[in-house]
């Protein structure tokens, strides 16, 4: 038997295989990109609420902000612009005074999103809120023993500083001196420092 002869007796043993084959390939790559036209769609989509919410936010409303928070928080949980909206509807509670739903939606945040820096701006936020409040040991949880961003170990330097734990308070103060911050931020940092001594 020739190879054309093997060729051609493989083909005619194996052609429903081949042709299923394509088949299921076409309908997955469709399918995919199908999908991916679909979450393009919704990002754009969540992108034009969260600007129109923004844009009310600016000119007095908070409405629309909040209105977004909430309706997204459960169906885009993980959405950066419910992220973002959650930001502003936390500042938007705190000036209110109503610091339980500031926490709701910062801890929103801090539970859902993906970014880092989304959520060590949220830890930031409340931790500050909490340390406003006097909750010094949920603030210390919040920001951890060894926290990596300059701004939570300043913190924890104020909270040490707050709980007359002066020593505490100049090594995360000095931590902070290591990170490349601004002239203002250093000359913040360094005056706390000398204060304490």
């Amino acid at each position: 038997m020739s190879d054309e002869e093997k060729v051609v007796s493989w083909l005619e043993e194996n052609y429903k295989s081949l042709i299923f084959g394509v088949v299921i390939g076409l309908t997955l790559l469709f399918g995919y990109k199908s999908y991916l036209s679909s979450q393009n769609s919704t990002q754009l989509e969540l992108s034009r609420q969260f600007d129109l919410a923004v844009t009310s936010y600016q000119n007095g409303s908070t409405t629309d902000i909040l209105s977004f928070s909430k309706s997204n928080m459960i169906e885009n949980s993980d959405n950066i612009y419910t992220s973002l909206a959650n930001l502003y509807s936390a500042k938007i509670m705190y000036l209110e005074n109503q610091l339980d739903q500031s926490y709701l939606f910062l801890d929103h945040i801090i539970s859902h999103s993906d970014d880092n820096e989304i959520v060590n701006i949220a830890k930031y936020r409340k931790a500050k809120i909490l340390i406003e409040e006097m909750k010094y040991e949920q603030a210390h949880t919040l920001l951890g023993n060894d926290p990596d961003n300059y701004q939570h170990i300043e913190l924890k330097g104020d909270l040490h500083y707050l709980q007359n734990n002066d020593d505490e308070a100049l090594r995360y103060y000095n931590k902070v001196l290591a990170y490349t911050i601004t002239p203002n931020e250093k000359k913040n940092i360094i005056a706390k420092i000398n204060f304490i001594k």
